[in-house]
């Protein structure tokens, strides 16, 4: 019989990157981008099997590589979740296996009194078909609601004073309680880029101290003479927020240019 081993390769990832999208979605784990490696990993282990009498296809071995493709895929180092988890996809992939073989038996004669062979699987294709369209939709189905969740935490914000106005959007970050410490005022952090046509005096200027893992230091701000901003609510409300400049880009994708303390709520 004749494999090839780049067929064999994708076929397997695909099989694998299933398993592991069913087995996370069962377990209820969240799951890292990883899970390409992982699958991959799976993928290329199955060229092992070719090599007979060795340590690497022993079963030990097996739970091992399952072992470590669950632990680069789920985003939970605890051991109990990672030997659940594991445990889970032996359980998908005995369940796929005893799946595939039911409908090899339609397109192979079986006979109790002979060995069975399969010499023909016209349903192959159609299974993993059906696998890369779950994988796509499931993809598809949390890239949305990863953007609904951020969406929620989308505001509009507008900075003016005499001589500008500036439209832009940021992001509601909760986890973030700074605020000017004379003032108690809560901060708004903002691009460079973006506030280059508002002039400030020396005079106005506050420093606000911060600090974060392995870093720490001041932010200049100032206080704007009109500060709204709008939600999903879409209405316009004014507050008092201390406008701060940073260098750092907030979103690599563009999605926001601020990044809002939740004093500002």
């Amino acid at each position: 019989m004749v494999v090839y081993i780049d067929i064999l390769i994708i076929e397997n990832f695909i099989v694998n990157l299933f398993l592991l999208l069913i087995t996370m979605k069962v377990s209820r784990y969240k799951y890292n981008k990883t899970i390409y490696f992982s699958a991959a990993i799976g993928a290329f282990y199955t060229i092992v099997l070719f090599f007979e009498n060795s340590i690497l296809t022993s079963l030990p071995f097996k739970l091992f590589v399952v072992l470590i493709m669950i632990s680069i895929t789920s985003k939970s180092f605890k051991i109990l979740k990672i030997i659940k988890a594991s445990i889970t996809f032996l359980i998908m992939s005995f369940t796929l296996a005893g799946f595939c073989f039911s409908f090899s038996l339609m397109d192979n004669q079986y006979s109790i009194f002979d060995s069975f062979e399969i010499s023909n699987y016209s349903m192959k294709y159609l299974i993993i078909s059906i696998m890369i369209l779950y994988i796509a939709i499931v993809r598809v189905v949390d890239h949305l609601r990863e953007r609904a969740v951020i969406n929620n935490f989308i505001y509009e914000i507008e900075i003016s004073d005499e001589k500008n106005t500036l439209f832009i959007k940021g992001l509601l970050d909760t986890g973030n309680a700074l605020r000017e410490p004379v003032t108690n005022l809560p901060c708004i952090i903002i691009e460079n880029d973006f506030l280059n046509g508002f002039n400030i005096q020396k005079h106005e200027e506050f420093y606000i101290p911060y600090s974060t893992i392995g870093e720490e230091g001041n932010l200049k701000g100032f206080k704007s003479e009109k500060v709204r901003i709008r939600g999903e609510d879409k209405e316009w409300r004014t507050i008092e927020a201390i406008i701060c400049s940073c260098k750092n880009k907030l979103s690599k994708e563009n999605e926001f240019n601020a990044l809002l303390s939740r004093g500002v709520i």
